[in-house]
């Protein structure tokens, strides 16, 4: 079994500025950590979870419930948050299984796609049976839209495969999808891009992951432990017959250009049309506000 080595102490009149800088993302996202996480996943790096517990008790910004933590004035995250954990610890193991069935699926029928990385609830530790399993992707130059086609009707087989009873709902997310060019460098070097890496966890193509934290160095800091997690990946399945197909279309570029610009458009249309039909769920809209904002320039139709 592998034995993580205990990480260093540090100055506490250092610590607390940076858990609270941890925190204020964290809350963005929605969601109080408990103390180990935040102790884990601190900007400048990890700390041991006892000091961090100890100045969190000595402080007056910050509020210790159960062993979860958050800002003053952000209690009311507390409670979804324990019980968040609960669940996590019952379907975890499910969501990973959904994640790593698609990733698999994915990388069969598109060859181009480098690495594919569960990101989101599952990879951080807060997944409900409720919540879409969210992925981050990286694919070769100019194989954006088909890939997201591709990954929009294998999340629609997803959805029909683990139907409980009830209206059929998404249970694949793509969060992102990365081109060759847009991570050597990233445009953006900021927290939240940094925090959005952290949490990857690759399924596919780990080597390239680790090759795109060298290329952005700027990430360590912000969080020096990114990629340091021991990774244990799947093996890159052979292409299944679309996936022969559409690697044939990806090496020759009069065919691929009319490719990719048709499967933006029709790409375009689901997404619009999907958001069209949520319109009048506040919600929903809020949060895809939300998003559009934490992932620019990034997000699938900002270019």
């Amino acid at each position: 079994m592998l034995i993580h080595p205990e990480p260093p102490l540090v100055p506490t009149e250092a610590l607390l500025p940076r858990a609270e800088r941890t925190l204020e993302l964290m809350h963005r996202w929605g969601y109080a950590p408990t103390v180990d996480a935040l102790a884990s996943e601190l900007m400048g790096g990890p700390v041991p979870p006892n000091q961090l517990r100890e100045a969190i008790l000595d402080c007056g910004t910050l509020t210790l419930a159960d062993s979860f933590v958050c800002l003053r004035g952000q209690e009311g995250l507390l409670g979804p948050s324990r019980g968040r954990e609960q669940k996590n610890r019952e379907a975890n193991g499910h969501g990973r299984a959904i994640g790593a069935a698609f990733a698999s699926s994915l990388a069969r029928a598109c060859p181009f796609v480098d690495s594919v990385m569960l990101s989101g609830s599952v990879a951080s530790g807060g997944y409900v049976p409720s919540d879409d399993v969210d992925f981050d992707i990286f694919v070769r130059n100019g194989t954006k839209y088909l890939t997201y086609a591709v990954a929009l009707a294998l999340g629609s087989v997803f959805s029909l495969r683990h139907r409980a009873a009830g209206p059929l709902r998404k249970v694949i997310c793509i969060n992102v999808i990365w081109t060759e060019d847009e991570v050597s460098p990233f445009a953006r070097k900021d927290s939240d891009l940094a925090f959005e890496l952290l949490h990857c966890r690759p399924l596919v193509g780990a080597e390239l992951f680790q090759e795109i934290l060298r290329r952005n160095d700027w990430v360590g800091r912000f969080f020096p432990q990114v990629g340091s997690d021991p990774i244990v990946t799947l093996p890159r399945p052979l292409p299944s017959v679309l996936g022969k197909f559409l690697g044939m279309i990806a090496d020759r570029p009069w065919i691929l250009g009319p490719a990719e610009r048709a499967a933006r458009g029709i790409t375009l249309l689901v997404y619009r049309t999907i958001h069209w039909l949520r319109r009048k769920d506040r919600r929903a809209m809020e949060r895809l506000a939300f998003l559009q904002r934490v992932k620019y320039p990034y997000e699938v139709f900002q270019d």
